[in-house]
């Protein structure tokens, strides 16, 4: 036993780094103490940045510290000369790279090294950009610096086309680097522009980027980063803003766009005219949202069902003071009511070169899927590839290729059902018009049965007088989608999975409401049903509820209007 070496015993371990520990937040307390004491004395000195730099060393995430040093810093610049005041900011550089070796991603410490360089009289952008080559070889994935690259390529004003090299050289190295690809589809759209600006890049780029992609996934099918960059080369064609409905009444007036906007009379405005002349008043978002598809017109005085018949009808769009688009209405009798509407587009619109190029990638994904049949990123992006390139036709695949993944990828299931609602949403609204939806004769939707557990697109069935969503698996979730429904007279959601009404919107126009056979279990669970005053029937039999004896009184309290014999 001579010789050896004694060795501590676990609890003399443990008792010595208790020890240690107690000693350094000692010292550590007692730093900030003084640094805090010198700060309210307005004592701004060498110490406090000694002081500060010794805290933040040990522990560079205390953004007060950090605050109070970039205080003293711009209190010395005053003091200093414009050789001075560089050096001191040159010696911050070093303290940040200290800290970022403790912590990569520090964000009080990028952001520090961030601020000095804007401060600095002189800044070296070039020393900067070799620094982020040398982050980027010893992490290439902290998406820290590639934000902080992002930042230094703007300020040294660094040509796009140098970034897109980097991006390839980076995605050459490892296909596995989502920050790469993700940068380079940031780079894109600026350096190959579509000329007729309706996907992201013009075509023969497009080509070269799947065909990248594609051997980014064949290589490693397992890895999301590239399939990610993948799904944003097969995204939909960038639609403009469009009016696609309107409604006018004496009582109600909206208008309905195709994407979810926030109004702003200097930037995006509608405008409502009736035989030429613009009708004073205000628009409200639809919803508790201050963007909204849907958006209430509040007119300074009532318009009266004279005026409606009396001229030509229509709503305009305006960005930047600039008419983008407009909606003529048509007179609908015999209520006296004004509606326009628009046919909505689902489709990818890729050109035929284009769609060429996806059928050659489908049936290149069809044989990886033979070799790899658990991939869920083969059959996800097998799914994204036939909506891309004929929905329609590959609408039954398309069903059973996100049955698969449901399988699959259980853990998220619920994922693959809501985008199998989405689509069978569109498939539904695809067909308006050849069913007659957008005819003012027609005033009922029925999408009952399709098991949807989620609802999309409901704007463009604002006109809609009746609704049908009887027979799904909806939840309280989708309740607040339901804001769209403002023509909507009789609602039905029996034989659903609603536990309450939590998130019911506003709708004015309801006077009839179904809830039967659902999971409502308390009076507690009904009573947003206030936010639909004029409804004057509910069918609640199915639900717990129901059984409630003081159900008919409660629910006469939230709504006079509501008749005895109507309460089910």
């Amino acid at each position: 036993m001579h010789g050896r070496v004694k060795t501590r015993s676990t609890a003399e371990q443990q008792e010595v780094k208790r020890k240690e520990r107690e000693k350094k937040v000692k010292l550590y307390k007692a730093g900030v103490e003084k640094l805090f004491q010198k700060r309210d004395g307005n004592c701004f000195d060498n110490e406090v940045l000694e002081i500060s730099a010794q805290l933040l060393c040990a522990n560079p995430d205390i953004y007060t510290v950090w605050n109070i040093r970039r205080q003293v810093i711009l209190y010395f610049k005053t003091e200093k000369s414009s050789e001075d005041f560089q050096l001191l900011l040159e010696n911050e550089l070093p303290l940040t790279e200290q800290c970022l070796r403790a912590n990569p991603k520090s964000y009080c410490a990028w952001h520090h090294r961030s601020w000095v360089l804007d401060t600095m009289p002189v800044p070296n952008w070039k020393r900067e950009l070799a620094l982020c080559n040398k982050y980027l070889e010893l992490d290439e994935r902290n998406f820290h610096t590639w934000d902080y690259r992002r930042y230094i390529v703007t300020r040294a004003q660094v040509p796009a086309e140098d970034e897109f090299i980097f991006s390839t050289q980076k995605i050459s190295t490892n296909f596995s680097n989502y920050s790469s690809w993700h940068y380079r589809s940031r780079l894109l759209p600026s350096l190959f522009p579509d000329p007729l600006n309706k996907r992201p890049i013009r075509e023969d780029k497009h080509k070269e980027e799947l065909s990248l992609v594609q051997n980014a996934t064949f290589t490693d099918p397992n890895d999301q980063s590239a399939w990610f960059y993948q799904r944003w080369l097969l995204g939909r064609a960038h639609q403009s803003l469009l009016l696609v409905q309107a409604f006018v009444s004496e009582q109600l007036t909206f208008a309905v766009l195709n994407k979810s906007v926030r109004l702003d009379k200097s930037n995006l405005s509608l405008q409502l005219f009736i035989s030429n002349n613009p009708i004073k008043g205000s628009w409200k978002p639809c919803g508790c949202n201050v963007d909204s598809h849907v958006w209430i017109f509040v007119p300074e005085n009532q318009i009266s069902s004279g005026s409606l018949t009396s001229g030509s009808l229509e709503v305009t769009l305006h960005h930047q003071n600039k008419q983008i688009d407009q909606l003529n209405l048509h007179i609908k009798g015999p209520g006296v009511e004004a509606w326009g509407s628009k046919k909505p587009q689902f489709d990818a619109q890729f050109s035929q070169g284009l769609t060429s190029v996806l059928e050659t990638e489908l049936d290149s994904y069809h044989q990886l899927l033979d070799l790899e049949p658990d991939s869920k990123w083969t059959l996800l992006t097998i799914v994204l590839l036939m909506q891309a390139i004929d929905r329609h036709l590959y609408k039954d695949d398309t069903m059973q290729k996100i049955g698969q993944l449901k399988k699959i990828d259980s853990l998220r299931s619920g994922y693959y059902e809501d985008l199998r609602s989405r689509y069978e949403i569109e498939y539904f609204l695809d067909n308006q018009e050849k069913d007659g939806l957008s005819h003012p004769a027609c005033v009922e939707v029925k999408l009952s049965g399709y098991n949807l557990s989620a609802l999309y697109h409901l704007h463009y069935l604002s006109l809609m007088q009746q609704v049908n969503l009887s027979c799904n698996q909806l939840t309280d979730r989708s309740l607040p989608q339901l804001h769209a429904l403002q023509c909507c007279q009789v609602l039905i959601l029996d034989e659903n999975l609603l536990e309450s009404l939590n998130g019911m919107p506003s709708l004015t126009s309801l006077l009839s409401l179904s809830l039967k056979n659902n999971r409502i279990s308390t009076k507690d669970n009904l009573k947003h049903l206030v936010m639909c005053q004029n409804l004057n029937s509910v069918h609640l039999s199915g639900n717990t509820v129901a059984n409630d004896a003081d159900l008919e009184v409660y629910l006469k309290g939230l709504l006079p209007k509501l008749k005895t014999e109507e309460v089910i």
